[in-house]
């Protein structure tokens, strides 16, 4: 049986065949597609008030297939669940862009000039100021290059973590990350 499946689900891999998915696959399924929708319907009103909107909010992510890959896969989620918080704390003024990723094994060096062409972009498109997240602690060596604000935050692994203390620990971390932000703002 694959070990991706949770229990009480089956999946055969025939054309015939049926795949069981329980009511809370189904339901966290739909609420993805609904934030997907919102997404869409979210530009339109960040288009109307974009004298409003003065930052971005990247999420760097490194992948790897190799022996990384639980690593990243971790760095990956705990980093996302950051930046999805920090949107809705900063609804109106932030837009979080879909997550910048990269492979692991070629480094940040070599990847870092295409986030600069991205910050070049958001620039000439009035943004006044792009902040980068992540878990990848060679990020902070390119932070004056980039012309961004980097945040490094190491990641937690949250994979045995139930939902419940899964997001106080996000808001909680949510909470001290906040005073960077107004601070960078304010200057």
């Amino acid at each position: 049986m694959a070990s991706f499946l949770e229990k009480g689900q089956s999946l055969f891999l025939s054309p015939y065949s049926v795949w069981k998915i329980n009511k809370t696959s189904l339901s966290k399924l739909a609420e993805r597609r609904r934030k997907l929708k919102l997404q869409a319907k979210e530009m339109d009103v960040y288009l109307q008030s974009k004298s409003y909107v003065d930052t971005v909010l990247v999420p760097l992510i490194p992948i790897d297939f190799g022996e990384d890959l639980k690593l990243t896969a971790s760095m990956s989620e705990y980093t996302t669940a950051l930046t999805e918080e920090l949107e809705r704390q900063f609804k109106g003024r932030v837009i979080l862009t879909p997550s910048f990723t990269y492979l692991k094994k070629d480094g940040v060096g070599a990847v870092y000039e295409t986030l600069l062409r991205w910050n070049e972009h958001i620039n000439d498109n009035e943004v006044k100021h792009l902040f980068v997240l992540t878990s990848d602690r060679d990020w902070l060596q390119y932070e004056k290059e980039i012309g961004a604000h980097c945040i490094w935050i190491p990641a937690l692994p949250l994979e045995h973590i139930d939902e419940s203390h899964k997001y106080k620990l996000i808001h909680e971390q949510v909470q001290q990350l906040l005073p960077i932000f107004v601070e960078k703002w304010s200057v």
